[in-house]
């Protein structure tokens, strides 16, 4: 300012002030997204290989997608570590707060990160083996029960049989690349050894999925 008259580079300077705050927003927002999407995919891969490595099944072998993970870890975290997705809550919050105010190191927020990450992983490991060892009790009612009916004679539970359908008491755990994961569930009063089978599409007749009827409630 010369004179009490602003000078011509004042509002430029003002303008662009102006796009590096804006810019400087956005980046906040996608660090934070990154925060949340690295958060929900650790801890519902977690879930998920916990899960079906309790049912002896290698998570490995499915190729699931970084959204499907995702969604499984929002839903089901949700209702047994609800507490965690506060403290990220808070974790973005103050990390948006130590960019604008530079009050917080680098290294403080790599370390919350690390901490995040790591409780994200034991909560979904702990509760997908939770859920596994519920889901094999006979007294469920989480999972369908089916029945198969062959092609060709197969040795195996009560509920596959040739040419019609086998009694309706075997568990469906997975149907994932045209074959069916299934198993006989274990009775709760007593100590029982957990199979689990698969067959595959083409060796099929018919497959009957009963879904929604609590069996255990008296239901004929």
């Amino acid at each position: 300012m010369a004179n009490g008259r602003p000078s011509a580079s004042e509002p430029a300077q003002a303008e662009a002030a102006g796009k590096y705050d804006s810019f400087a927003v956005l980046k906040a927002l996608a660090e934070a997204s990154a925060i949340i999407l690295a958060l929900t995919f650790v801890g519902g891969w977690s879930y998920l290989s916990s899960y079906y490595k309790t049912f002896g099944i290698n998570p490995l072998e499915f190729d699931l997608s970084v959204p499907v993970v995702s969604t499984i870890s929002v839903y089901v975290l949700y209702e047994s570590v609800w507490p965690l997705f506060v403290f990220a809550a808070l974790f973005v919050t103050l990390a948006l707060i130590a960019r604008w105010l530079r009050t917080l190191g680098r290294a403080w927020i790599v370390a919350a990160l690390g901490v995040l990450l790591l409780t994200a992983a034991v909560a979904g490991l702990a509760r997908g083996r939770e859920a596994a060892n519920q889901d094999m009790l006979d007294e469920s009612s989480t999972l369908p029960y089916v029945s198969f009916a062959t092609k060709q004679k197969f040795s195996g539970p009560s509920c596959v049989d040739s040419e019609s359908f086998g009694s309706l008491d075997c568990k469906l755990l997975l149907h994932y690349k045209s074959a069916y994961y299934f198993f006989q569930p274990v009775p709760k009063e007593r100590a029982g050894s957990l199979n689990v089978y698969m067959l595959s599409d083409s060796d099929l007749a018919g497959v009957h999925v009963e879904r929604g009827l609590d069996r255990n409630g008296g239901a004929e």
